[in-house]
């Protein structure tokens, strides 16, 4: 306690990748940290926008014009790295083919 009022805070130091809350025990304490009442940093909207999977999604097109104007949608976007995924299905292909242009140039 401080002046007799209750203080915590909660620094992440991990949790960026999936190997950092491998079973339910981590996934639980994330949880229960997440629904205290402490100050967390960063708290989980920043700590999410920090992982490279909502990177990606964000700087696909029509994504970050959800919420925001287009016009500052095109802006934030050239700020944007290259971020493609290797995952199956249609978007993880059409990633693989630019991952292969690339590596042919090279």
């Amino acid at each position: 306690k401080v002046d007799g009022r209750e203080c915590a805070v909660v620094y992440f130091r991990a949790g960026y990748t999936p190997d950092d809350l491998p079973t339910e025990k981590e996934w639980g304490a994330r949880v229960t940290l997440e629904k205290s009442r402490a100050a967390k940093c960063p708290c989980l909207g920043h700590h999410l926008a920090g992982t490279k999977k909502v990177q990606q999604e964000l700087a696909r097109p029509g994504t970050t014009e959800r919420f925001v104007k287009s016009a500052d949608a095109a802006m934030l976007r050239t700020a944007f790295a290259d971020l493609h995924g290797l995952e199956e299905g249609e978007m993880g292909e059409a990633d693989r083919e630019v991952l292969r242009s690339i590596l042919d140039q090279g």
